[in-house]
């Protein structure tokens, strides 16, 4: 009964804490593993508190792992091929991506210059579950040297 109280609690506080930013599935498995990790610790060492840090940071670790596996999305493996192509400053480059955990892949190709190189217009094909879909993207470089992806 009071392990039942104690996780209905933490999931009052951890639902209505209010927070500055964004929180994505990474940040919430790394709490999740880690207030579980913690607690376990807790629980087999008899309340030690050497054993409760060192399962709070078992946890964090293993939800760092599970979060990053959560965020590898198909966007996230677009967005890393387009980065490399666009650095590559060619046209007609051509760059593929897979994520193997949907199954879904695609083909990017930078088409074009545009505003005095600094943009490029991309082609990316995109096949998601055996049916194939075309569009096209807009990279322009920032001041700063990074790329900003327009739809």
């Amino acid at each position: 009964m009071k392990t039942i109280r104690l996780i209905i609690l933490f999931f009052i506080i951890s639902l209505s804490s209010c927070v500055s930013r964004f929180v994505d599935k990474k940040d919430s498995a790394e709490l999740i593993t880690s207030s579980i990790g913690g607690y376990l610790g807790y629980q087999f060492s008899d309340g030690d508190i050497f054993t409760t840090i060192l399962g709070s940071t078992g946890g964090l670790l293993l939800g760092s792992y599970i979060g990053d596996y959560f965020l590898k999305d198909d966007y996230y493996y677009y967005k890393k091929e387009l980065l490399y192509l666009l650095d590559d400053n060619s046209i007609g480059a051509k760059g593929y991506w897979k994520n193997h955990k949907s199954g879904n892949e695609g083909v990017i190709i930078v088409k074009d210059y545009f505003n005095n190189p600094h943009c490029r217009i991309i082609e990316h094909l995109y096949v998601n579950k055996e049916k194939p879909e075309s569009f096209f993207d807009t990279a322009c470089r920032e001041n700063n040297g990074s790329w900003n992806v327009i739809r």
